[in-house]
């Protein structure tokens, strides 16, 4: 049967698309470097979320939702950014998948975080990157998440914060060694000098109980007790008093009105408060790490004499070596019994404890009493019996010593 030829008919095959639409994630990055600038606001919140806007009104098609994270007043190199964590936390679960920025150095100032976000993270996330100051946008145009520009722009990013941080770190040690004040805020007993902020006045209401608290303690009140005191009497926690003189207070302390032993020993253990100005006692790890490290002693920068002394060198001192005792009290206690700080195994060299049994107290070893009954011996002797033991021994040794001043006299 011969074929039927089909004339004038030709099927066509039309190609259909489907269309992605994507999860938005509007980053916004201004760092207190940025603020300082002064005119230049094109890096602004503003500017930022204008553009952002702006390209997601001219895309809008390719959106099906959109949510912005901003981080106002934090620095690019660290990752620790309360919104930035948020946009990784979504983009980790899914919530969102193509995150967009003004520019690199809004997104991290940081070469190896965002080399790890941009070239691994988001790449096996399947998240779609966008910059619009570099024209990166990993989804149209892949080749440009890996052109020569994007880790350069990185490195120089990740540059400028060096030397910036550089900069500053000459400009405070300068200061610290020509005996300027470069604290945000001014010790508690202190005030900034209205015409020079890098020197410091006092403040008589608040130098009263800063010398109360030294008298306390060499009195025998423990830091628990002066804290007591300090609350039952009404006085103003060094926040609290702030707040009530309108003074600046820094969002970093905790806004506790009640005094409390921590606050005591940083009274105690400040020498600020002999006239001298000692800085550089902390420190930032680096400019990638921003956490707090302590500085060793001996890489203190110490000025004397660059400011009215609210506590005399003395008193100061002999507070430093009672403080080097171990005059911690009972949680009921409030003054530092006789032998607080004092007594010492003479076996294994540990603390000697104090405990009361009815009407009697008495001291023992503590390794015995609260670690091991084997690593060493009680060693009990009640307190009466010490009292006298010591008492003997200095009567003895001042009898001793008067003799011998007799006999060289004679």
């Amino acid at each position: 049967m011969a074929r039927a030829k089909n004339r004038g008919y030709q099927q066509t095959f039309t190609p259909t698309y489907t269309i992605r639409r994507w999860r938005l994630g509007e980053y916004i990055r201004l760092s207190k470097e940025d603020l300082k600038k002064g005119k230049d606001d094109s890096n602004s919140v503003k500017n930022q979320r204008d553009l952002l806007g702006d390209f997601y009104q001219r895309h809008m098609d390719e959106f099906e939702s959109a949510v912005e994270y901003v981080d106002d007043g934090h620095t690019g190199t660290d990752a620790n950014r309360e919104n930035f964590q948020r946009l990784l936390a979504d983009v980790m679960s899914g919530k969102i998948n193509c995150v967009i920025v003004k520019d690199l150095s809004r997104f991290a100032r940081n070469y190896s975080d965002a080399g790890s976000l941009i070239d691994n993270l988001f790449v096996q996330m399947g998240v779609r990157f966008i910059s619009l100051a570099e024209n990166v946008d990993s989804y149209l145009n892949p080749d440009s998440v890996s052109n020569i520009i994007v880790p350069i722009t990185n490195v120089m990013n990740d540059n400028y914060c060096y030397q910036t941080s550089k900069k500053i770190r000459q400009v405070f040690d300068y200061k610290r060694r020509n005996g300027q004040y470069i604290g945000s805020f001014a010790p508690y007993g202190y005030i900034k000098d209205p015409a020079n902020k890098h020197q410091l006045l006092v403040d008589a209401e608040a130098a009263e109980t800063v010398k109360r608290v030294y008298s306390m303690l060499l009195q025998g009140s423990s830091k628990r007790a002066i804290a007591l005191y300090l609350n039952e009497h009404g006085i103003p926690s060094p926040t609290a008093y702030r707040r009530k003189k309108g003074l600046p207070v820094s969002s970093a302390v905790a806004d506790d009105p009640m005094w409390g032993a921590r606050m005591i020993h940083e009274i105690l253990t400040n020498p600020i408060y002999t006239g001298d100005l000692v800085q550089g006692r902390r420190r930032v790890k680096s400019y990638k790490v921003h956490q707090i490290e302590a500085v060793p002693e001996e890489e203190w920068v110490r000025v004397p004499d660059t400011h009215e002394a609210i506590i005399p060198r003395e008193t100061f001192e002999k507070v430093q070596a009672l403080l080097v005792r171990d005059t911690r009290t009972s949680p009921k206690g409030r003054e530092v019994h006789l032998f607080s700080g004092f007594l010492k195994c003479a076996d294994c060299g540990k603390s000697i404890t104090r405990s009361v049994s009815g009407k009697n107290v008495y001291y023992a070893c503590s390794t015995y009493k609260n670690r091991s009954r084997t690593a060493c011996t009680m060693h009990s002797i009640k307190h009466n019996r010490l009292e006298a033991a010591v008492l003997f021994a200095i009567q003895y040794q001042v009898n001793t010593a008067v003799s011998y001043s007799e006999l060289i006299a004679r």
